[in-house]
């Protein structure tokens, strides 16, 4: 069975790590490790069924395979013919995302493209839910000379470098998220900066224009920032809106508790102090205003 996919060249896949050796990894910031040598085998291998393609194979992870010829043998491929080496052994890993990459290379001359030799890529992803370390599958060949393989796996599961032992070389701690919640406080600092300085070239270029090359404006003080009509418009909207609301709020709340709004309660006491104000004024009317009142009418007071 040939699966089209393993037609993508081996050059696409571009890592991104940075350190690899030992059959470990980490990524750029050094934060994250992915370790895999808990797949190695010192004694027998992992045996492959190649299903429909015919070949069966038998592959060991960055070390090379017991009872091999060569001590740099890491995977080979056997049909029921014939046999042959498909890589030799390498302990350098790549990273495709989250996904580990282990390829081995320099295998028997491909039958059909003698110019290149068989080759094997194996991807590496995490799987905490399979039985044990998981086992890798055969998904695919391309023209007898490179050979894909997948492994499901939770020792392809990152893990977080501990900051408080990364000086003195100790061990590692499960991962806790902690790059994932610095990249998302990252995200929001470049935003903040961005805005910062959008809006401070903005301001001050407005101003100086206005106050420099637009002075037959005559804009004085404030009026000088730019659009200052646009956002004072604004403002005074969204003043509106929010008075508006409150006295809403407060309208509701008299309504609640049984007392509306425009009208003022006046208890039997003060409105007694006020009926006894009025009719002491009645008693003992401005003599100004009877003297003007008898002036008009050409009385003169006895």
């Amino acid at each position: 069975m040939r699966n089209s996919g393993a037609r993508q060249s081996q050059s696409t896949l571009q890592p991104t790590a940075a350190d690899s050796s030992d059959c470990t990894i980490r990524n750029v910031s050094g934060q994250i490790e992915y370790d895999l040598r808990s797949l190695q085998l010192k004694s027998g291998s992992y045996a492959v069924d190649g299903l429909e393609s015919g070949y069966n194979f038998e592959l060991n992870i960055c070390l090379h395979l017991p009872g091999s010829n060569s001590t740099s043998i890491a995977a080979r491929w056997q049909t029921y013919e014939e046999r042959g080496t498909l890589g030799l052994t390498n302990d350098r890993l790549r990273l495709q995302g989250e996904n580990v990459i282990l390829e081995y290379t320099d295998g028997d001359i491909c039958a059909n493209i003698p110019q290149k030799r068989q080759s094997a890529q194996i991807t590496f992803i995490c799987d905490n839910g399979v039985t044990g370390l998981g086992k890798p599958e055969f998904i695919g060949e391309w023209e007898q000379c490179a050979f894909m393989f997948l492994w499901r796996t939770s020792a392809a599961c990152k893990v977080s470098i501990d900051d408080s032992n990364k000086a003195s070389g100790d061990g590692i701690a499960a991962d806790d998220g902690t790059e994932d919640d610095a990249r998302g406080t990252s995200r929001g600092a470049v935003v903040f900066v961005a805005a910062f300085v959008f809006g401070s070239i903005y301001m001050l270029g407005g101003f100086l224009y206005n106050r420099v090359l637009n002075m037959s404006s005559g804009l004085r003080g404030i009026e000088q920032l730019p659009n200052y009509r646009f956002w004072r418009a604004i403002y005074l909207f969204g003043k509106r809106v929010v008075v508006s609301a409150v006295s809403g709020a407060m309208y509701v709340v008299d309504l609640v508790r049984g007392r509306p709004r425009g009208l003022i309660r006046i208890d039997s006491a003060e409105l007694n102090m006020r009926s006894e104000i009025f009719d002491s004024a009645n008693e003992f009317p401005d003599d100004d205003d009877d003297a003007n009142y008898s002036d008009d009418r050409g009385l003169s007071r006895v």
